[in-house]
């Protein structure tokens, strides 16, 4: 079965499978649209559930049943309902199932495994939105954050995002970044392996040595040598994470990573498109926190479900930035008469409890970037943490996490991001032949480094970074380190080293801050 995606809202009109390749190998594949339809070109029945005065293709969350139907019933009645057709055209029940997804698509993949324990053998979980209505207060952050920087309004008289971090800046804060951190691995190949090393304390002089004026790399705002100190301070505030007025945590950090900026030859959804701007409008704001993003914060993160219309200046835009973290953010775990599940109980997939799961003979593969813009690499990795220790630190019998550095979300990047047709075949030896996956190859498509071979960028990234090669993909915390000796595009020539993380180290692996609001910063 294939997860969705965003607010979902549509049928495949050709599912294939989540690889693209599994209808052609045999498999039966399922889709579904999570049990509304919000695409105009596509109704089902005659009906169309987008209205752009009153929430947009997030109008469906004005239902309560709707929201469950999206947030975990689709999921089960779909897969349940397949397995009785395809029983009924083989005339033989189905011997394995597997769901896979990424994004909303993850997050559905790991819902299975926690509510519908009994539903697939193997689950497959692409960058999951595993807490989504957490992620979407750090949309409506970072953008308050943003906005601070902003010296125009757009056409709904709100801050104009694009000029605040354009496309140079973003390589800057790459430089930077990699400056700090990309030896820590053993390679400087435009890659941060050892992510969980890569700090502030580490980074922040790195950004200091960056900013305009005052550090060694020039002085021009937006010049594409370093960044104002105002620029700096939002960086730290966004990379911090959400917090209330009382300095309480309500979702997560993030990992300082190279893929906050991505090469024009290396396209991705990565930190600019869900952040900054995806297409350029003239005083239209098009980054994905603040159109997708700003439809489903108010309609299916806030209960009750806050009508607004998508644009003016009393629209989902301004909804976003209004947005209160004291007031405003508790909603997502509020319940009404009307409405009796939060959104964190019908959305959320945070439980660790995955005994059930286990003791049927589940298996489960998630893949997340380190920072893909708009889920944290640190909330899953945590989360991965937590699950381990409530399955007395047996999580790799059933459950393995691989982290992919500088992925742009559900791929792209700068980064070894191809990956998926290795992850089917790692999921199905598991399941079906009892091989566990010590790593999965990851391929790089670059016919070149997409880094510049001198100026901000060390010399040695364009020298090793993988272009068309491979890198492996690591079971977590384990990562991957060069050998030594041979070409740095093949994975043969990496092992999967334990980092060796200790409390009161220099690194963040014993952060285990869950985000509700009862840690501090």
């Amino acid at each position: 079965m294939m997860g969705g995606g965003g607010t979902d809202g549509s049928l495949q009109a050709d599912p294939q499978g989540a690889a693209g390749v599994e209808l052609g190998q045999g498999w039966a594949v399922a889709a579904d649209d999570g049990g509304h339809e919000d695409n105009a070109s596509n109704p089902v029945g005659g009906h169309q559930d987008d209205d752009a005065n009153a929430g947009g293709s997030a109008h469906f969350a004005i239902d309560a049943q709707a929201r469950r139907d999206y947030g975990y019933n689709g999921i089960e009645k779909t897969a349940t309902i397949s397995k009785q057709i395809i029983s009924y055209y083989y005339g033989l029940d189905t011997v394995y199932s597997y769901i896979t997804g990424c994004s909303n698509g993850g997050r559905d993949a790991m819902m299975a495994s926690q509510r519908f324990p009994w539903l697939f053998d193997g689950v497959i979980s692409q960058n999951p939105g595993f807490n989504l209505p957490q992620a979407a207060l750090a949309e409506a952050w970072n953008e308050q954050v943003l906005g601070t920087l902003a010296t125009s309004k757009d056409v709904n008289g709100q801050p104009f995002i694009p000029d605040t971090f354009p496309v140079q800046d973003l390589q800057v804060a790459s430089a930077a970044i990699l400056s700090a951190c990309d030896a820590l691995d053993g390679l400087v190949d435009g890659i941060v392996d050892n992510y969980h090393a890569c700090t502030a304390k580490k980074v922040y002089p790195a950004l200091a040595s960056y900013t305009c004026g005052t550090g060694s790399h020039g002085s021009t705002p937006h010049g594409g040598t370093c960044l104002t100190g105002a620029q700096v301070d939002a960086l730290k505030k966004i990379y911090a994470g959400p917090v209330n007025s009382r300095g309480q945590r309500l979702y997560s950090n993030w990992f300082w990573d190279a893929g906050i900026w991505t090469p024009p030859t290396a396209p991705g959804a990565g930190w600019q498109l869900w952040n900054v701007v995806t297409a350029p409008v003239p005083n239209v704001n098009t980054a994905i926190n603040l159109t997708l993003g700003a439809g489903a914060i108010p309609m299916i993160f806030q209960t009750p479900p806050v009508v607004t219309p998508v644009n003016g200046p009393n629209g989902q835009e301004a909804f976003v930035f209004r947005f209160n973290f004291d007031t405003d953010a508790p909603k997502i775990f509020a319940k009404t008469q009307a409405y009796p599940e939060s959104s964190m109980d019908f959305m959320a997939a945070v439980s660790t409890d995955l005994r059930p799961f286990r003791a049927r003979g589940g298996k489960l593969i998630v893949s997340s970037s380190v920072n893909d813009g708009i889920f944290s690499g640190a909330a899953i990795a945590r989360w991965y943490r937590n699950m381990d220790s409530c399955m007395n630190g047996r999580a790799t019998d059933f459950a393995r996490l691989f982290m992919v550095p500088n992925m742009a979300h559900c791929g792209g990047g700068a980064a070894t991001a191809s990956f998926a047709q290795n992850e089917v075949k790692a999921i199905t030896d598991w399941v079906e032949k009892g091989i566990a996956p010590e790593r999965i190859v990851a391929t790089n498509t670059n016919a070149t480094s997409p880094y510049p071979t001198g100026g901000l960028f060390d010399p040695r990234i364009a020298m090793n970074f993988p272009a068309s090669g491979t890198r492996p993909l690591c079971v977590y915390p384990k990562i991957a380190a060069y050998k030594g000796s041979g070409m740095t595009n093949d994975a043969g020539n990496f092992a999967c080293i334990d980092p060796g993380f200790r409390p009161g180290g220099d690194h963040d692996f014993h952060d285990d801050d869950d985000g509700h609001g009862d840690g501090r910063h």
